[in-house]
């Protein structure tokens, strides 16, 4: 029977490199021999034994420094302690893993919606969210993010938000002009403080036309919307109200925000 394995032949049996092995050697978890003719390392069973129990942890993702730990110090209730403790933070990047899933959902469907809807118009009844005017442009914006820059609430919960008059829209359909804001749905309304809930506004119920636009802010003229307001009229429909718009994506490469808007009309 073999009882001695070389350096190489553990690292293929376990899958790991002859420099790892070497260095649980240098911190002290696991011990090698040497044989005297040739000077070459070779492990015992006992060895091997131990760094099953080393790659077993690492499976677990235990630190090396945590693993010395358990082999050099630990009975069975330390040890059991250590993994409940593992367990816990496992559980919360579980939770950290499933919010990104959710995140990373929510924001490639915007992308996709960009990529499929931009131009196309609907009529809608009001949305549901709440918003609430900040001011301009430029410092106002900063000024939002130092506000809602905790977490992910300005990409998952809170929406960055333009407001364009209703009779700036008509002489001008652009975005020159618009107000900053935020807006939140009813849903994650509990994440706002209640004297903040109160300075949200709902939007008027009424019907409204529904579109993604695309805009790099200094347009004359958005193209989108001028055909809004051009398929209103051909409709018989008159613009009744501000046009509110709610970000959802970003092409640096074309130099593009993109915004899914409301243009509150008449009803018929």
């Amino acid at each position: 029977m073999n009882e001695k394995w070389t350096i190489g032949e553990v690292a293929k049996l376990f899958d790991v490199s002859t420099d790892t092995l070497r260095y649980y050697e240098k911190i002290g978890i696991l011990t090698s021999h040497k044989n005297g003719d040739n000077g070459y390392r070779y492990y015992s069973y006992d060895e091997i034994v131990v760094l099953m129990d080393i790659v077993f942890f690492r499976n677990m993702e235990l630190s090396v420094k945590d693993i010395k730990q358990i082999i050099t110090k630990m009975d069975v209730g330390d040890i059991k302690n250590r993994l409940y403790q593992n367990q816990r933070i496992v559980e919360k990047r579980i939770q950290e893993l499933i919010k990104l899933k959710k995140m990373i959902t929510q924001v490639a469907f915007q992308y996709k919606m960009c990529e499929e809807r931009l131009g196309e118009f609907l009529i809608v009844s009001a949305p549901d969210f709440k918003y609430k005017l900040i001011g301009n442009q430029a410092d106002d914006l900063v000024t939002m993010i130092r506000k809602y820059k905790k977490e992910d609430w300005i990409v998952d919960r809170i929406r960055y938000t333009l407001l364009v008059p209703q009779e700036k829209l008509l002489k001008n359909p652009n975005f020159l002009s618009a107000q900053v804001g935020i807006s939140i749905d009813e849903e994650n309304l509990c994440m706002l403080d209640f004297s903040e809930q109160q300075e949200l506004s709902s939007l008027h119920d009424v019907n409204y036309l529904y579109t993604i636009v695309g805009t790099s802010y200094s347009e004359q003229e958005n193209n989108t919307l001028n055909k809004a307001l051009k398929y209103l009229k051909e409709e018989g429909r008159e613009v009744n109200g501000p046009m509110i718009g709610r970000y959802m994506a970003s092409s640096h490469k074309d130099g593009l925000d993109y915004y899914e808007v409301w243009i509150a009309i008449n009803n018929h």
